[in-house]
């Protein structure tokens, strides 16, 4: 969410005898329109004013039309100064700078004056606002804005929602007028919660406001420095509401917790878990969610803001999940459905839901190679990305290391490599291949990019879940939120298959492009849908003849992938095999076109079904190393490794 800074403008009233007068702009207080909304009104509100230029009213709602549609301020600085060039010294010239400005010290001034000159009954939003920065009593303009019917009831429900997310006498940050002022009308005029002390980091800019606010709910401050609250009062509960943007949150979201429509402070360990079930389930007013009794339009505010219950009510649905009780988790995965589906987020949501990130993994922050990560993530189809090579030494042995000095006992006993079937030689190959202190001589631990094999399905799924979690809290990540897994069948061999332009996760029913065989003579490509063919095995088809969809070695007679080619196929009449013993460094062979290596051979990569893997390895043979074969295996396999999928949840 972009920050915004905003002055709410109620219409002032004047007498225009022009026809056809637009739409006044809403105050966000009440409504939250489309972008494309406020863009067509700018335009309506231009060409009106271009035939109605006295009137000094519609200049301002032009101002808003243009500032809530995204207008640039260098275009609006251009339009404040030609109000304030056509109506000098006016209120309506005052407001529109003072729009521009925010809550900076000519912002206040100019503010100040452009409410002494209209009546007191009207911009009760921003008297609000001011009475709060002058240090006022601001019950009275509260009440009469609670009686102007300006704020729908959606609004206020959702805020009571707000304030009853806070622990007692918490301190409550947040920004912008229509999430702030609705919470200061429950305090004031229904005596709701008036314990929590409510800070918008909007007014705080003001730093004469900042400086006496602190002071008169009792906090210490540093030269003005927010991040140095928490530590200067280590007495106090911090809370954040969920409508903050992430980046007035980027110092601290690693130690953010979200217990409601609010995320807490804290830098242990909470169980979040029992205050969202506490919140939601005996503190909440959620009635207005499922009955409309007000009649409300769909761009209410409060409205607008309902998709801020997904994640809190997501964590009570995994809560209930964890403690085995389906129906109360199929209640409250209704209850998200029903918010996506009328904020129209339905299909977003159903992935998130599908992919059901545990966004409270309890793991220590590492650091990550986060650029490296991302830069191996390929896009397969939509939100689900794979890595180009399957997982290597390097990165399941900092997995290992990490667990045992964290003291992540019972974690580590999952993931760690059971030798004990190994005797002799064979035990000193495994050594050697998993553990990197077997260095050579230039000190590289010898088989750091080989790929990771011979651990459990278990332990597959517990990298996914760790690496969710690390990643997520990384700070130079391309993507906000992420999930890492392990790939469904269909995925797995669409990603196998390689041609990014596939038209379904259904293998047989796409149609690739692909050149004919032509005798060693060019052809241009060709359609071919791969359910008329015996088969398609192999990823290479495309770039060379359509003939080798069912090769396993080129022309010249040379490997394409590490599998069990025994000793009869020879390379170029002098090499045996596929070259390799056992498994090659990861990206050894070609690519498909999508970028992914290794999925024909190496280690057989395994899927979400358990005792399942796919692609074959450096031990099976070429019937069973194709991009639609099945592998069996149980518990350790030291044929099998895993390559991670990863679902975008939020960009």
């Amino acid at each position: 969410m972009k920050k915004i800074i905003i002055i709410l403008i109620l219409g002032i009233s004047y007498q225009v005898g022009a026809t056809n007068r637009p739409e006044a702009i809403p105050s966000k207080l009440s409504e939250v329109k489309a972008s494309s909304w406020y863009k067509e009104k700018f335009r309506s509100w231009k060409t009106y004013l271009e035939e109605n230029p006295e009137d000094k009213a519609g200049w301002v709602e032009y101002f808003k039309a243009g500032h809530y549609g995204g207008m640039p301020t260098a275009e609006l600085t251009i339009l404040s100064d030609d109000i304030a060039a056509r109506f000098e010294a006016s209120s309506e010239a005052y407001l529109v700078k003072a729009k521009l400005q925010g809550w900076t010290a000519d912002g206040v001034k100019y503010l100040d004056r452009a409410l002494s000159g209209i009546d007191k009954k009207q911009l009760l939003p921003e008297r609000i606002m001011m009475a709060e920065i002058k240090g006022t009593d601001r019950q009275e303009l509260t009440l009469s804005l609670y009686n102007s019917n300006l704020v729908y009831p959606s609004l206020l429900n959702y805020s009571y929602n707000v304030l009853m997310s806070v622990g007692e006498d918490g301190v409550l940050f947040t920004e912008g007028e229509n999430t702030t002022i609705p919470l200061w009308i429950l305090q004031d005029v229904m005596k709701v919660r008036e314990d929590v002390k409510v800070l918008n980091l909007d007014l705080l800019s003001y730093e004469d406001y900042q400086t006496r606010k602190f002071e008169s709910i009792g906090l210490k401050i540093d030269h003005n420095d927010l991040a140095s609250l928490p530590l200067l009062n280590p007495e106090a509960e911090f809370f954040y509401a969920l409508t903050m943007p992430r980046k007035s949150l980027e110092q601290i979201e690693n130690r953010l917790y979200v217990v409601g429509l609010t995320s807490q402070l804290s830098d242990e360990k909470i169980d979040n878990y029992a205050l969202i079930k506490e919140n939601i389930e005996e503190r909440f007013l959620l009635d207005y969610l499922s009955v409309d009794f007000n009649g409300e339009p769909k761009t209410a505010t409060g409205r607008t803001l309902e998709p801020n219950y997904i994640v809190p009510f997501m964590l009570l649905k995994q809560y209930y999940e964890k403690i085995d009780d389906p129906v109360s988790a199929k209640n409250w995965k209704e209850n998200i459905l029903k918010i996506a589906d009328r904020s129209q987020i339905k299909a977003r949501v159903e992935m998130l839901l599908k992919s059901d990130v545990n966004m409270s993994a309890d793991f220590k922050k590492t650091t990550l190679e986060i650029k490296e990560l991302d830069k191996r993530m390929t896009k397969v189809k939509d939100n689900v990305y794979a890595s180009i090579a399957e997982l290597t030494n390097k990165e399941y042995e900092f997995f290992l290391e990490y667990f045992q000095v964290n003291g992540y006992t019972d974690q580590y006993e999952v993931a760690k490599f059971d030798l004990s079937k190994y005797k002799g030689m064979p035990l000193a190959m495994m050594k050697a291949y998993h553990h990197s202190f077997n260095k050579s001589e230039k000190g590289k631990p010898l088989f750091s990019d080989y790929p990771a094999m011979g651990m459990t399905y278990e332990a597959a799924k517990l990298y996914c879940e760790w690496l969710t979690a690390q990643y997520n809290v990384q700070a130079d990540r391309k993507f906000k939120k992420v999930k890492f897994r392990l790939p469904t069948r269909k995925e797995w061999t669409m990603a196998a298959l390689g041609y990014v332009n596939f038209q379904t996760w259904e293998f047989e029913d796409n149609i690739v492009k692909a050149r004919p065989d032509g005798d060693g003579k060019p052809r241009l490509f060709e359609e071919y849908r791969i359910g008329d063919y015996d088969s398609v095995s192999y990823p290479w088809y495309h770039s060379d003849w359509f003939k080798h969809r069912n090769a396993i070695v080129n022309d010249k007679g040379c490997a394409l992938a590490n599998i069990d080619m025994g000793d009869k196929e020879t390379c170029f009449g002098k090499l045996k095999g596929d070259g390799y013993i056992m498994t090659s460094p990861v990206m050894t062979y070609f690519s498909g076109d999508m970028g992914l290596f290794d999925v024909i051979g190496n280690v057989a990569e395994m899927i979400d079904e358990k005792g399942k893997a796919m692609g074959g390895s450096w031990a099976h043979v070429k019937g069973e190393s194709t991009i639609t074969s099945i592998n069996n295996y149980s518990g350790a396999d030291d044929r099998v490794g895993f390559r991670v999928f990863m679902d975008v949840i939020e960009e």
